[in-house]
């Protein structure tokens, strides 16, 4: 968020905006896209700002530059977003699921957006919870195929919590049954349309991003966003992530994508911007790894947050002490693991994402960070 504006520096959106994307209506959701585009317009100087100031953002479901059969769904911070692909023969293919807390949701935005379309397959970008909580309320509803990244498919087959993060981060999933898996080089063909799975380490060491090459279109899953990436969590494990982030950002540079759909925020034109802002910040993170880990727990602090909405302090304390990411954040700061989420608490409390009363937390939507 910036701390001036109080706004998303992805999505120009607030934190209660944010919070409650995906309970809005669609009145709700036009009036805040409209709110959006006026926070995009340059200032109303002598001067006008000039071109590249101006980002090339789209939060619309579909644009005059995507092929017909593209639908983007946009949601909020808690649940990822999700490319939806028509095709007249074999039915529709969804790339990403969101969160369980939005499962419902998510099921009845598809129905509707459907509209009798058989809906074929489901393909997981990678299995963090945000973007596989719903897969197995997807799965009942419409008989679909589920894909999920060939080296996550055997964790998926012994449902091993702590291999796919859920027990790691204190994150919610149901238990979903995938029926195959994806590799780096295969191809998932939609119609005209033809997606090759390309790895995505980095963010995830077991993610996919699927590029699209005749018309220049890219997944991007949590690789890149128009203001940035996702956490680099191999990194908070001690292992090797910032250097294979750089790597994806180089391909991507290559892949020279005209449009991407990324897991959170608007669909992007700009690119080379925002790698730009990419480098620049993993540049930071890189320099000042104890500063990424702190990032990281009050992410991870806010998530789980947004997710109960509100909890006792010490059975908040009780839950993350089986998340491991906290301990590990906790070691990269150079802290004991309750000093560091009790500072990662205050620091959220200080800026308005969460509210003390008594004993308990909420999460505060009503106040910008």
């Amino acid at each position: 968020m910036d701390p001036a504006s109080g706004l998303c520096e992805g999505c120009l959106r607030t934190i209660d905006e944010i919070a409650s994307w995906g309970s809005l209506s669609d009145a709700s959701r036009l009036a805040v896209l409209e709110a959006i585009n006026a926070r995009r317009k340059p200032p109303t100087t002598s001067k006008q700002a000039p071109a590249a100031d101006v980002r090339l953002l789209c939060d619309a479901s579909s644009h005059p530059d995507w092929p017909n059969q593209l639908r983007f769904i946009q949601r909020d911070w808690l649940s990822c977003n999700s490319v939806l692909i028509f095709d007249d023969q074999q039915g529709a293919t969804l790339f990403d699921s969101g969160y369980i807390k939005h499962a419902q949701n998510t099921r009845d935005q598809l129905r509707q957006m459907l509209e009798g379309t058989r809906l074929h397959r489901l393909i997981n970008t990678h299995l963090h919870s945000d973007h596989c909580g719903a897969n197995a309320l997807i799965q009942q509803s419409f008989d679909c195929e589920l894909l999920v990244p060939a080296a996550s498919f055997d964790a998926v087959r012994l449902w091993d919590e702590q291999a796919l993060s859920f027990q790691a981060t204190g994150q919610r999933c149901q238990r979903f049954l995938a029926d195959a898996s994806i590799k780096p080089g295969d191809l998932i063909t939609c119609g005209e349309l033809c997606w090759e799975a390309y790895a995505a380490p980095g963010h995830d060491p077991k993610s996919l991003i699927f590029f699209e090459a005749s018309k220049a279109l890219l997944i991007s899953a949590d690789a890149l966003w128009a203001e940035g990436f996702g956490v680099i969590f191999p990194e908070l494990e001690g292992e090797s992530g910032f250097e294979e982030q750089a790597a994806m950002l180089d391909l991507i540079e290559f892949l020279q994508p005209r449009w991407i759909f990324p897991g959170h925020g608007p669909a992007f034109a700009d690119v080379d911007q925002a790698l730009a802002i990419a480098r620049k910040r993993l540049a930071a993170m890189h320099h000042a790894p104890a500063k990424h880990a702190r990032h990281a727990l009050k992410v991870l602090l806010k998530f789980l947050m947004l997710d109960l909405e509100w909890a006792d302090r010490a059975a908040l304390e009780k839950h993350l002490a089986g998340a491991t990411l906290l301990g590990a954040c906790a070691k990269q700061m150079g802290m004991a693991a309750n000093d560091a989420l009790h500072g990662a608490i205050d620091e959220l409390i200080a800026q308005g994402a969460l509210r003390c009363e008594g004993t308990r937390l909420f999460n505060d939507d009503h106040r910008r960070t």
